[in-house]
Formats: structure tokens, sequence, C-alpha cells
């Protein structure tokens, strides 16, 4: 069975992104994921998540309208397995308290917890305070 990873918008938009830093990584995961080798998820925010990402990376750079239409499509077929957290409220509240987060990355946090899987990221503001507390937690720059 492949392994489980949850991963954050951060990481989903270098896909799309390509003048971000560690899009490599970023790639090299995602063909493991194409191949069947692990199983990449996400709670419903992502949905909302990437697309605002590629619309602030549209606008920076100013895409074409076929461009960002692309990515969008692209993110939609993507195949992630999306999770339903309209019901971690509570917790992702309390997380996101506890560990001083914003509540969208703990709603990352709660499902990886829930689904006792990696869960990596590239928003290096989150990662940094908690990888010490965390051994689910990954940077995406550091993964091999």
């Amino acid at each position: 069975m492949a392994e489980q990873i949850v991963v954050d918008a951060c990481v989903v938009a270098k896909l799309y992104l390509r003048d971000e830093q560690d899009t490599a990584k970023a790639d090299l995961l995602f063909s493991r994921f194409q191949r069947g080798e692990v199983q990449l998820i996400a709670p419903r925010v992502i949905t909302y998540e990437v697309p605002a990402a590629i619309q602030w990376g549209a606008a920076r750079v100013k895409a074409a309208k076929g461009t960002w239409q692309g990515a969008l499509s692209s993110f939609e077929s993507l195949g992630l397995t999306i999770v339903d957290d309209s019901d971690a409220k509570y917790e992702a509240t309390r997380l996101a308290l506890d560990y001083f987060c914003y509540y969208y990355d703990a709603l990352y946090l709660l499902l990886a917890q829930d689904l006792r899987c990696r869960f990596i990221t590239a928003d290096e503001r989150l990662w940094k305070p908690l990888h010490t507390r965390l051994d689910y937690l990954l940077l995406l720059a550091s993964y091999k």
C-alpha cells in the first residue's frame, strides 16, 4: 500500500508557481504520487488555497488567461484525496491555539495526526517552531 502523506497548499502550488524555491522537490513528490508510490491527502480547504495561490501568482507575473486557466484545470484533475474538514472546527481551533499557528495550517496538522502520517509543508514559518515538537512534520526542502 502507498504511504499516505498530507500536503498543504504551499507544496501543491509549487507545481504551478515555477519561480518559487523547491519546485524540484515538489516535482519529485508528485512524480512519486503519479507512480502510485505515495497517496497525497489534504483537507478540503486546499481547494480554496491553491486557486488563491494561482491567482496571486498569475497577477504577479501578469500571466495570460490560458496560463492560469490551465493551472486551475490541472489542479482540479490532480487526483489528491480531499478530506472533508467541516467537522474539524473545534479541534483545529484548539490545535491552532496550542501551536500558535493559523487555523488553516491546523487543519493540515489535525489531518496528519488523525491519519498518523507525515505532513509535508513548504511553509518555513509553520515548520520552524513546530518541527522539534511534531515528528510527523517535514519541510519540503528536506524531502528526498
